[in-house]
């Protein structure tokens, strides 16, 4: 402020009558524009620093991948044909022989005759409420934003039970202002007999969608139909990007150019014989220009990498209600009711890359998982089936959001998912959700809690501790910062002097172990070979003599020692000598007792 004011004098006597007029009157804006000049450099890192980190917004899928969304009443197959579809029979959408199982929508890649699509699978749609029907409204908003999205809709129905109230429902729903803006096509699921499908489906001719397709989703019968009639009506209404469902008849077309005996367009007899002859001329370049373009349009696009977080969890922690504030949208269904979610819901967010960078954006695939209770309280069935998704998505992520309770505090299951989290080698950070909730709260109840949930949950010692709250969005952005510097440590790569630096420098402040007999443990070095997470190989004469303690100590002075390491695991790998090391040193110093009698093997000559 002094240096301020000082050169602020001094352009006053510098300045004429009129000038000195002009800036006393506007002093205080001068002391702005005479600030922006000193910490010009300042300002100028600050935007570069805000141009690095764009703001996060929703992913937007690639315009060249259309929606079809996948509609109808409860238990009449909807998720059998998403999986067949999708053909994910394995780890895809939970199926079983009864209603309510899927309630959150969600999202399948597909692909069929060279075109990639996504699936939307809904949930059973009901129009009437009642007691029997649970989370009906919640499963119809979900619904109508499948298909408010959607490039077509598949209405799916039950060819053994028939046309009932329900389907005559949906129908004049879709009829009044769905079908004429998409296509919308009716699946008979249930149709398995090729003599008695065709039967079964006419009866739904009086929807009044259009004809229905006789389907199985267990076998896989006309399926392909379906989705070659859905190709034909997106071309004719133009619902998705130009080109799309025209792949293969291209390809055919330019075929057929080719193999032709016919003169084509602006040409000869002569030119076409020579074409077909010797493949020469302008209009068979053109002609094999077509096909290389249609050979071309098969080959996959290149995909950003996307980030996989994992919110995982006890049963009503809030890890749905996470989810939507993390979306900014009611992404899943949420109740107070423990076990609402019941198959893994995503919600893809997106960072652009600063402007004029030639780095792609940063994708952050979130998957919300169902509550995972105790083994023993799990029956065989579609619990079985949720907390194995819950546990797969655990370990295809990349870093795995444990939350907790802050109001309820630790509990044994939560000991249990930080141990599977840690095994499996995932990064981890904790979020401790409702901390709104808490009561009572004052200057040291943040330090009270860090320090109990680092006491209660020692097989994350390492994770970062967030305490957010969903219902207000209290430190809820702060999950892109946790996630990135989770994803940096569980990628990162120390060199090999640097680990064996620290190791001696730990072995020098605590030697290994020694047993009773005498034996004693050696470290001879280490070095890291793998990433995700951060693997090391410790060299010893027996990994039998490191007890538990001292590979935690090494644990902990490598953390100490080495920044980086704070929110993932670092798998040790102890490895002894291998025989023909020992066979080596035996060939080299003798038998024991023997006075060190030995040839210099490798290195005989050196005798």
């Amino acid at each position: 402020m002094k240096l301020l004011k000082i050169v602020e004098i001094a352009l006053l006597l510098l300045l004429p009558l009129d000038a000195f007029v002009t800036l006393s009157g506007s002093l205080s804006s001068h002391k702005l524009l005479l600030s922006v000049s000193v910490f010009d450099d300042q300002e100028t890192d600050l935007q570069s620093t805000n141009q690095a980190q764009q703001p996060i917004r929703r992913y937007r899928r690639a315009k060249k991948e259309p929606l079809i969304a996948i509609i109808g009443r409860p238990n009449v197959g909807k998720s059998a044909l998403v999986n067949r579809i999708a053909e994910t029979h394995s780890g895809g959408a939970i199926v079983a022989d009864e209603s309510g199982i899927t309630r959150d929508r969600t999202y399948r890649p597909a692909d069929f005759l060279g075109e990639t699509f996504h699936l939307i699978d809904t949930g059973g749609l009901v129009f009437d409420d009642d007691e029997r029907t649970l989370f009906a409204k919640e499963i119809r908003e979900q619904a109508m934003v499948a298909i408010g999205e959607a490039s077509a809709v598949i209405v799916v129905v039950d060819g053994q039970v028939g046309l009932t109230q329900m389907d005559d429902s949906i129908a004049e729903f879709l009829r009044k202002g769905i079908s004429n803006d998409i296509p919308v096509l009716v699946a008979v699921n249930k149709c398995e007999s090729e003599n008695t499908g065709s039967l079964a489906a006419a009866e739904f001719w009086n929807l009044g969608l259009g004809e229905p397709f006789a389907v199985s989703a267990l076998h896989g019968v006309g399926t392909a139909e379906l989705l070659e009639s859905m190709f034909e009506q997106i071309v004719i209404k133009k619902t998705a990007f130009p080109g799309f469902g025209t792949k293969v008849k291209e390809l055919l077309s330019a075929k057929a150019d080719w193999e032709s005996d016919e003169p084509l367009e602006d040409e000869d007899e002569t030119d076409a014989r020579l074409r077909k002859k010797y493949g020469v001329g302008d209009a068979a370049a053109k002609v094999m220009d077509r096909y290389q373009k249609a050979m071309d349009s098969f080959d996959e696009e290149d995909r950003p990498e996307e980030i996989n977080i994992a919110i995982v969890g006890r049963p009503n922690v809030g890890k749905s209600s996470l989810l939507n504030a993390i979306f900014g949208d009611t992404r899943a269904i949420v109740s107070e009711r423990a076990g609402t979610t019941r198959d893994s819901v995503d919600a893809v967010m997106e960072r652009p890359s600063p402007p004029g960078s030639e780095l792609p954006s940063t994708i952050y695939k979130f998957v919300d998982t169902a509550g995972i209770r105790r083994k023993g309280k799990v029956q065989y069935g579609p619990e079985f089936f949720m907390v194995n998704r819950a546990l797969r998505a655990i370990r295809r992520s990349d870093v795995s959001l444990l939350v907790l309770d802050a109001t309820v505090g630790v509990a044994e299951q939560d000991r249990i998912l930080a141990q599977k989290i840690a095994d499996d080698g995932r990064a981890c950070v904790i979020v401790c959700n409702k901390w709104d909730a808490v009561v009572d709260k004052d200057s040291g109840t943040y330090d009270k809690s860090v320090k109990y949930f680092r006491d209660e949950l020692p097989q994350v010692r390492w994770a970062p501790i967030l305490f957010t709250s969903a219902a207000t969005g209290q430190r809820v952005g702060k999950i892109y910062e946790a996630a990135d510097e989770a994803i940096k440590a569980h990628r990162k790569r120390i060199s090999t002097s640097i680990l064996n630096e620290v190791l001696r420098d730990a072995i020098l402040w605590q030697p290994p172990p020694a047993r009773r007999n005498g034996a004693q443990a050696k470290i001879y070095y280490c070095n890291q070979v793998s990433i995700r997470p951060p693997t090391i190989v410790v060299f010893v004469n027996d990994p039998k003599l490191l007890n538990d303690n001292y590979r935690r100590y090494l644990d902990r002075k490598f953390r100490e020692s080495l920044d980086g390491f704070e929110a993932t695991p670092i798998r040790w790998i102890f490895r002894g000598r291998r025989v023909r090391d020992m066979i080596r040193s035996k060939s080299m110093n003798g038998e024991p007792g023997d006075g060190g009698a030995g040839v210099s093997y490798p290195f005989p000559h050196a005798d």
